[in-house]
């Protein structure tokens, strides 16, 4: 199991927790921090750039690709992708804490062909 060291909270004060990087669902660059999604609708806490985390884990074995300027979207836990609200869902049964990854018009067609290409039973809708 690879796990990342990220904090539960945006300042650190709970310290350090692992995080299986297997449930990341996306990641969100904001006001200088990286906002970890996971498919369990936790969020946890990193510095760095997004752009440099999504090397590091495509460089340890994962799947994440820069959907827009601010996420970078975990391709393997994507279950359902709207294309007009261009978003990528990592849940089938939905209900209002459910996360979402916004994308931008071109990441979202880039996300659709990576994922036909790799033969995923993404639902589109």
């Amino acid at each position: 199991m690879n796990c990342l060291s990220v904090t539960k909270d945006e300042n650190g004060y709970s310290g350090l927790v692992q995080l299986n990087i297997a449930d990341i669902a996306f990641l969100e660059s904001r006001t200088g921090k990286i906002l970890i999604h996971t498919i369990h609708n936790d969020t946890f806490y990193t510095v760095g750039s997004l752009k440099y985390w999504t090397q590091v884990l495509n460089s340890t074995g994962f799947s994440f690709f820069i959907a827009d300027r601010n996420n970078s979207v975990h391709m393997d836990n994507i279950v359902e992708m709207n294309g007009f609200l261009k978003v990528a869902y990592f849940e089938r049964n939905r209900g209002n804490t459910s996360k979402h990854c916004t994308m931008s018009k071109s990441g979202y067609k880039e996300v659709s062909m990576l994922l036909d290409i790799a033969r995923s039973a993404v639902v589109y809708s």
